[in-house]
Parts: structure tokens; C-alpha cells; sequence
């Protein structure tokens, strides 16, 4: 059989520099599960038996079986071929292959925490909560936070109502600030912006243009004027006396930026619509409704954050005192335990000599985080960022090309990032 074209690059990944950190960095179909399978059995072959110390790491629970019957498969094929020391190293590794941890990073986390519940601050019988029991938590704890905030007559609903926000259209932002619960949102006070005169002004560009609207309208209203007649009635049926009307009217004549101006639709009026078209609706939008709409965004928004933080914080005491965790709390928790507890960290780093990671391309910062704090040098070093991985101690595999969970904060810097590390300290690139 002729050699393939990479195989000198293939050789290398799968068998040679086994003491050597690595990234692989390759397209779809080119190999890297299979690439990543037979460095395992190499190291099995020629680094240590013991596959207990290893664990292998991918993102879904069906690439993980795959992964672990094909990783089972090569070992029993390489034993057939192999004898002395080498078969008795294989059979070694096959009598304990159950030991061995393939599976996902959130399964991984979940071993990590039920080894140490005490460091990590958990109980020790907590349970992993699925998509489902985590929505329906979700939405049960939210409205125990909104009914406690009205029982213990907290200002705060009424003045969201008061600023245009539901609280049941919250949620949502309740939802997704739960999920990313470790980043930090910005909380800085914003001066509230002048809506009445924002609305002085909106008023006069109102009569400017309803002067020169068309009495009769044959063929119908163009997108402006459809809009425009939006406003008008909003203005008609409101006394614009509050600053969710004033933000309401404003949000309406807003919506006129990219809406057409037909000039055969404003007879006799087209050169009062051209100039409204090329002109006049331009600087209304640039001058009045575009940087006092953004300020009063981030004024509402400045009272959003630390109503929304409260309920994430209710929700966190809600369902760790009950003992359920999700995928979220599984990182972070995992995370946290590592960072703060030195010995914890040089325990498993002991426990775990080599990490294999498949899929490298959909890994977060929290997961790159942890995958550093188990392989870096310094075990008392709290920033991630400075960590030096030891030699031989992670194996990565990807392609940037391909991430797939970006909704999920993958981020191909973060893929670059960790593959930057491997390599300014003697690990190996191949692609």
C-alpha cells in the first residue's frame, strides 16, 4: 500500500514526542479522533499502563462513546499484534480500561467535585440537572423572586414598570444571565436623558412633515408615511406625560430611518420628500433619537443589572441548597476549586498525568481555564493565563473552522490562545 502524502505528519502526532505537549490543528474529515485514539494506545504502548492516570475529554456524550469503543477496539488490534513487555502493558491497560475516563467536560467536572465537595463548598449528594429540570427551576425560582419582591414591598418592579420593562419580559435576560453567571456586567451609573426635550423636538419634526403630507394617497402609503401615521396615533391617544410614553414615541420615529420615501407617493410635495429622504429624516435620527434612545438604554439598563443579579443570586441559593447543579455550576464550580485549593489542584494534576482533548474548537474560557489549572507548572498560580503546561501533559485536537458552539461562548481566541501556550513551551504544532 503506497504511504500517504502526510503520513511522516501523521506518524509524528499519533507516536512520536509522547513526553511532548502537542496541538493538532486540521480540517473536517482529516483524521483527528482517529489521530487522537492512537496516541492514547502509544501512550499506553510506550509511556505507562496505568490509563487511570488519563482522561480523555470531547463535548458530547455520543462522541464519547464513539471515542471509547474505538479506543477499546485499537487496544484489543494492538495486543493481537504485540508481545512481551509491550502485550503486557496493553493487557495491563485492558484490564482496566473501565478506569480510564472518556467523556464529556461536564462529566469530567462532575468527578472532579464529587472527589472534593468539601473544598468546593457543595454537598456531597448533589445531582447534575438536564436541560429541562434546569428551565423548569429556572422559571420557578424567578417567580419566587418577583412574588418576595412584592411581598417585602421592594420599590424596584414598580420602577422597572415604570421605566417600559415587564417583568415577565426580564426573564429572559434572568435566563441568559444565569448561564454566563461568571462574567461580570457592567454596572455604572448613566445621567438620565432629557426625554421631554427629545420630545419637544420629535413634536416639531412631526408638524414639519404632516404639513407637507399628501391630502390623498392613491396609491397607497409609502414605509415613511406608514410609520410616520404609527406616531401621529401614538401622539393622538397619549398625553406623552411619562418617560415610558416619551421612550415609546421616540422608539416609533426611530423605526423611520431605513423605511423608503417614494417622491411619485408625495405629489405635490416631492421636493419637501427629497430633502426629507437625502436630508431632513437623517439629522432628526442622528441628532435626536439615536444618542437619546442609546442613553436611556443604558439608564434603564443600569437598573436592570443589579435587580437581575439579585434574582441570578436567589436562583444559585435556591438550587445549590437543594443540591442541584447544572452544566454551568459544574465548570465553575470545578474551576474555582482548582484555582483557590493548591493541594486539591497538585492532587489531581497527580491523578490525571495527561489530557487528551478532542473538539478543541468549542471549548469557552472556563474550560480552557481548567484544562490549565490541571496540566500547569506552578500549582500556586491563580491566573490561568500565566500557566506553562508540563511537558507532555495535554494533548489538543481542532480546527477553528469548525466550532459549533459559539452560542455557548467557544471562542476560536480562546482555541488560539491555549494553542500558543502549548507551543511557546516546547509543545508541537501540526496541522
Amino acid at each position: 500500500m503506497a504511504e500517504l502524502q502526510d503520513q511522516q505528519a501523521r506518524d509524528r502526532i499519533e507516536r512520536d514526542a509522547l513526553d511532548c505537549n502537542m496541538v493538532v490543528l486540521a480540517g473536517a474529515g482529516a483524521g483527528k479522533t482517529h489521530a487522537l485514539v492512537e496516541r492514547m494506545v502509544n501512550y499506553v504502548r510506550l509511556v505507562s499502563p496505568q490509563i487511570d492516570r488519563v482522561a480523555a475529554i470531547t463535548f458530547t456524550r455520543k462522541a464519547a462513546g464513539e471515542m471509547r469503543g474505538r479506543f477499546l477496539l485499537r487496544l484489543q488490534e494492538r495486543l493481537a499484534e504485540a508481545g512481551g513487555e509491550e502485550a503486557e502493558r496493553l493487557q495491563q491497560a485492558l484490564d482496566r480500561v473501565d478506569q480510564c475516563f472518556i467523556g464529556t467536560i461536564h462529566s469530567f467536572c462532575g468527578q472532579l467535585l464529587r472527589e472534593r465537595p468539601i473544598e468546593a463548598g457543595i454537598r456531597p449528594d448533589f445531582t447534575e440537572l438536564d436541560q429541562r429540570e434546569e428551565t423548569r427551576l429556572s422559571r420557578q425560582a424567578w417567580n419566587a423572586f418577583v412574588q418576595q419582591c412584592f411581598e417585602t414591598n421592594d420599590p424596584r418592579p414598580e420602577a422597572l414598570e415604570g421605566l417600559g420593562l415587564r417583568l415577565d419580559d426580564l426573564h429572559t435576560f434572568f435566563d441568559g444571565r444565569g448561564q454566563f453567571s461568571d462574567l461580570a456586567l457592567k454596572d455604572l451609573p448613566v445621567e438620565k436623558p432629557d426625554l421631554e426635550g427629545a420630545v419637544g423636538q420629535a413634536r416639531r419634526f412631526m408638524e414639519e412633515v404632516a404639513s407637507h403630507l399628501p391630502e390623498t394617497l392613491p396609491e397607497g402609503p409609502d414605509g415613511f408615511i406608514e410609520v410616520f401615521e404609527r406616531a401621529q396615533r401614538f401622539l393622538a391617544h397619549s398625553n406623552v406625560a411619562s418617560d415610558r410614553q416619551r421612550a415609546a414615541l421616540l422608539n416609533i420615529l426611530h423605526g423611520l430611518e431605513k423605511k423608503s420615501v417614494t417622491l411619485k407617493r408625495w405629489a405635490p410635495n416631492q421636493a419637501f420628500a427629497k430633502a426629507l429622504r437625502d436630508e431632513k429624516r437623517a439629522a432628526f435620527i442622528e441628532q435626536v433619537t439615536r444618542p437619546v434612545l442609546t442613553q436611556w438604554r443604558q439608564y434603564v439598563y443600569a437598573h436592570v443589572v443589579p435587580f437581575i443579579n439579585d434574582a441570578v443570586a436567589f436562583y444559585d441559593q435556591k438550587r445549590l441548597s437543594t443540591g442541584g447543579m447544572t452544566f454551568q455550576d459544574l465548570l465553575l464550580r470545578a474551576k474555582d476549586l482548582l484555582r483557590d485549593h493548591p493541594p486539591v489542584r497538585r492532587y489531581f494534576q497527580a491523578r490525571y498525568r495527561t489530557l487528551f482533548v478532542d473538539e478543541f474548537q468549542d471549548t469557552d474560557p472556563i474550560q480552557a481555564e481548567l484544562l490549565l489549572y490541571l496540566t500547569g507548572e506552578d500549582t500556586e498560580e491563580r491566573d490561568w493565563l500565566q500557566l506553562d503546561p508540563k511537558p507532555g501533559s495535554l494533548f489538543i485536537v481542532g480546527d477553528e473552522k469548525q466550532s459549533i458552539y459559539r452560542f455557548r461562548r467557544a471562542d476560536v481566541e480562546t482555541f488560539r490562545l491555549v494553542g500558543q501556550r502549548l507551543q511557546s513551551t516546547g509543545g508541537l504544532s501540526s496541522s
